[in-house]
């Protein structure tokens, strides 16, 4: 399935969505609106562009759930988030800085670098083992 070019401010719309319905089974506008430190207008008039585009099924005054585009796009996003994190961490980054820095470079990684990505730090991270 190819996937349509989403924006940033959007995967980390659904990234988040993706994160708390993990938890509750779904997201309201308020969770979202705190976790991204956003108005809840701002992600309701979010929501319903992402319905639209076939990424969510939202109901208003009720929850927000992911559609299966919606929910391969949040773990991509979640997972190359992931994956840059560890890289940085291993280079020596703090963790904070190496997390704030991951969620600016996760967007727009292309499936090939991700996988190739992936291979190298689990490289890294056995021959890390090994030396000590």
């Amino acid at each position: 399935m190819t996937i349509k070019k989403v924006s940033p401010r959007n995967e980390d719309l659904l990234e988040e969505i993706y994160k708390i319905s993990l938890e509750k089974g779904y997201a309201k506008s308020r969770d979202i609106a705190g976790a991204l430190i956003i108005s809840p207008a701002t992600v309701t008039e979010r929501f319903k562009k992402l319905q639209e585009a076939g990424y969510v099924n939202y109901e208003k005054y009720g929850g927000v759930t992911l559609t299966p585009e919606g929910i391969q796009i949040a773990e991509r996003t979640l997972k190359s988030h992931h994956a840059i994190r560890r890289l940085l961490e291993l280079a020596g980054v703090d963790s904070i800085i190496a997390n704030r820095d991951a969620c600016m470079m996760e967007h727009g990684l292309s499936q090939d670098s991700y996988g190739k990505l992936i291979s190298f730090i689990d490289c890294i991270e056995e021959n890390c083992k090994t030396r000590n």
